[in-house]
């Protein structure tokens, strides 16, 4: 065999096993011995002393997953006694796989679960888990975070559970996401920011605890309430009065303006509809504190 099946320049392929969902390849090094002792440093003093078969995991071949059993050549230093394996550049032995797997690791957990991604490698779902944290250290540490003068906190259901956004207004980019939304845990992040008397405005809905972290932690902020939410309460109490009024027409003018929700949610001047026009118009003036709300 050839070692361009795997395409592992270190190794040489000496066995090679395929079952329904798994590929197994026996590999021995080609690289040559060790010219030093890594614990005392003494030089071309070394003589071998057994091979043990270690196995690692490598990126997924014809969807199927790939265990590489290297026969791995230990080494004894004369002058020191210790003993110690070959090396192995294209592994890491940390974690038992091969580098270019937990690059593709790094990548796949992005728009996967660990779980799936275990599972098309064949590895423990914390080995990778523990392999995209630490991609996530690297990144952070890699990362020149500058506090925005427009902050946005906000939120989002994931798993189950209500997730506070911290987000960069200005820039529209998301900064973190943290686990809960109460107030302690708001007031324990913001008060972790760096320059944090940069921020001018802090955008948010109307989440009581959001508004009082800010107010504990920035108290110099001015707070600006997302438009949807005021929006939002806005469309809700017009379908209030829009309801009350309804219950006072009659089973024809009801039928006449079958959609006055509709109309009363949509601007005028996105009404293009030259009906929707009138109705708007007789519901209104009908009604004029429904007319006042729909104003507002």
């Amino acid at each position: 065999m050839t070692t361009n099946m795997l395409n592992l320049p270190s190794f040489r392929i000496l066995d090679m096993k395929e079952s329904e969902y798994d590929y197994r390849f026996l590999v021995e090094t080609t690289l040559p011995p060790p010219s030093y002792c890594p614990k005392c440093g003494t030089v071309a003093n070394l003589y071998k002393n057994g091979k043990k078969e270690q196995l690692f995991f490598d990126l997924p071949m014809h969807a199927k997953r790939v265990g590489i059993f290297v026969k791995r050549q230990r080494y004894k230093c004369n002058d020191c006694g210790a003993t110690f394996f070959e090396s192995l550049p294209d592994i890491d032995e940390g974690r038992s796989v091969t580098n270019r797997l937990i690059n593709w690791i790094q990548e796949t957990s992005l728009e996967k679960t660990f779980t799936s991604v275990a599972g098309e490698i064949g590895v423990d779902e914390k080995t990778v888990r523990n392999i995209f944290n630490d991609y996530v250290n690297e990144l952070e540490a890699q990362t020149d975070f500058r506090t925005p003068k427009w902050l946005g906190i906000d939120e989002v259901h994931l798993l189950k559970n209500y997730r506070c956004v911290i987000t960069d207004v200005e820039n529209k980019s998301v900064i973190d996401i943290l686990r809960k939304r109460n107030k302690d845990n708001v007031i324990s992040y913001l008060s972790k920011l760096r320059d944090i008397d940069k921020i001018e405005l802090v955008a948010m809905d109307m989440w009581n605890p959001y508004k009082s972290a800010v107010n504990t932690v920035i108290p110099h902020a001015k707070i600006v309430i997302d438009k949807f939410h005021v929006v939002k309460l806005a469309n809700e109490a017009l379908e209030k009065i829009r309801k009350a009024n309804r219950q006072n027409v009659t089973a024809k003018e009801r039928r006449q303006l079958m959609r006055d929700r509709y109309v009363l949610l949509t601007r005028s001047k996105d009404l293009t509809d030259f009906d929707d026009q009138i109705k708007l118009q007789v519901w209104t003036q009908n009604f004029p504190l429904l007319g006042q709300a729909y104003a507002f």
